[in-house]
């Protein structure tokens, strides 16, 4: 396969579980400035730098739910969706995954 330039206008689909996450990959300059805006002294915030990155590549969902009803998409709640799923987008978005860094384990919301 050619190598594929990152555009911020490509959409991705995941699918998992009957739900619907639509993602872009981050390219590695954005990458970048976001884990540089959170680094402060040479120590590295990946909590921020997670919760930023992924309100950059997370778009929308279909069928996420909460207490068993569809809930719209909100970036508020991106940090809310399973560890799995986040470190898949983590992953397949070309983002850092702090879920898989030593010693860090951002929290949820």
């Amino acid at each position: 396969m050619p190598i594929q330039i990152v555009q911020d206008e490509e959409r991705f689909t995941y699918e998992v579980d009957g739900s619907k996450i639509f993602y872009r990959r981050i390219s590695t300059l954005r990458r970048g400035q976001i884990v540089q805006r959170h680094t402060k002294r040479g120590k590295t915030d990946w909590n921020a730098v997670t919760e930023d990155v992924l309100k950059y590549v997370v778009l929308g969902w279909e069928a996420v739910e909460m207490a068993g009803e569809d809930i719209p998409f909100s970036e508020g709640l991106i940090s809310r969706l399973p560890d799995d799923v986040l470190s898949y987008i983590l992953e397949v978005s070309g983002a850092p995954n702090p879920l898989k860094e030593e010693g860090s384990s951002p929290e949820k919301n």
